[in-house]
């Protein structure tokens, strides 16, 4: 549900698989089926993740449901554009602002569900929430600053990060309750993954946010007296 004059940058370890199979999967919807309607199964994944993280503190069989969360998630955040663009009932502005507000609620949630699962400090879920939060935002901007939707950085988008996170939790629930001893302090696989990606993220949206500054300094030089 993209603004088609943006050029639409995705190039990911598995996105040429997705330009195969989205448009097929979003063909074969009946047509009771709206681009709403897949959003919200998106949103409704994002709050099983949050639901299953949660309970995972307690048990961490949890956590495949946290994983099939995720395939909804995609499911829903990734098919309804493509059946808007397949359908040919594309709204763009309206589009662009659904999709983005239903991104943000889904991060707030996840990390949330994280934080107080009791898998993951409170701390670090907020760190890792906040990077990915920068990273999002620094899109929305280059989106408006010189037409360009890129959501992917390193050959990684958002799909890459919930199979990332499927991995970990599948490697979280077949360590527990066993925890790593770092800097003088016992860690959950989830808090050793979040050590480094936090930083990981501010590294990338710094170096991100420099490039497109660079950039843009070029092409909108100041004018000249």
């Amino acid at each position: 549900m993209n603004d088609p004059s943006r050029e639409r940058i995705n190039e990911t370890f598995v996105s040429g698989l997705e330009r195969r199979w989205l448009p097929r999967m979003a063909a074969a919807l009946p047509p009771w089926v709206t681009p709403d309607t897949l959003t919200l199964v998106g949103l409704a994944g994002a709050g099983l993740i949050a639901v299953a993280y949660h309970l995972a503190g307690t048990d961490a069989a949890w956590l495949w449901l946290a994983s099939a969360g995720f395939v909804v998630h995609w499911w829903g955040d990734s098919l309804d554009g493509t059946l808007a663009r397949v359908r040919d009932i594309r709204r763009e502005r309206y589009g662009f602002f659904v999709d983005q507000m239903a991104d943000v609620l889904a991060v707030l949630a996840i990390f949330t569900g994280l934080g107080t699962g009791g898998m993951l400090h409170p701390l670090l879920a907020m760190g890792m929430a906040m990077g990915y939060l920068l990273l999002f935002n620094l899109v929305n901007m280059v989106t408006v600053a010189r037409g360009v939707y890129k959501i992917s950085f390193v050959g990684g988008g958002p799909t890459e990060l919930r199979l990332l996170l499927i991995l970990v939790n599948t490697a979280a629930w077949a360590l527990a309750p066993r925890t790593f001893t770092l800097f003088g302090h016992a860690w959950t696989p989830f808090e050793v993954f979040a050590l480094v990606a936090v930083p990981g993220l501010l590294l990338l949206f710094l170096g991100s946010a420099a490039r497109e500054w660079r950039l843009l300094a070029t092409l909108d030089p100041p004018p000249k007296r």
